[in-house]
């Protein structure tokens, strides 16, 4: 009886575990975009250099997942979505300087009308004492 017990257990255990390492590759892909950087920046926690990447958005469980690719996986990020009032054809992105450096505070999704807001993170060490603070206003980069 206690054997049969385990055996349960084993079997239920790899079922999970076969579940959740399956949800990566059922992530379907809701939106695509590419976007030229003119500046270095960061994105959540991870500092992003100027250059040309591609941005994907992938709903898997139930819950989007916003992808930006460069020569490699660069960031992996998960923004509060919401609607969006006015749907722009191209999608942009908005940062706002923190400490000097441009932080990514919004992603609006044109196509497919959402808008994703993301936590802002400080700028820590050199970075922050290299980057001397600028304007105020918001920067824009738009993607296509």
């Amino acid at each position: 009886m206690n054997l049969r017990k385990k055996l349960s257990f084993i079997a239920l255990a790899l079922a999970l575990t076969l579940i959740v390492s399956s949800a990566p590759a059922m992530a379907q892909q809701v939106y695509k975009a590419t976007f030229e950087l003119p500046f270095e920046a960061q994105f959540g926690s991870t500092i992003v250099e100027p250059g040309q990447y591609s941005l994907v958005v992938e709903q898997s469980l139930g819950q989007k997942l916003i992808r930006v690719r460069g020569q490699s996986d660069i960031a992996i990020l998960l923004g509060t979505a919401s609607t969006m009032e006015d749907v722009r054809d191209n999608g942009r992105l908005t940062f706002v300087e923190i400490n000097g450096v441009p932080t990514l505070k919004k992603l609006e999704a044109g196509a497919i009308a959402q808008t994703f807001v993301f936590p802002l993170f400080k700028a820590k060490g050199e970075r922050a004492s290299l980057n001397k603070p600028g304007s105020s206003a918001d920067l824009i980069v738009a993607t296509h």
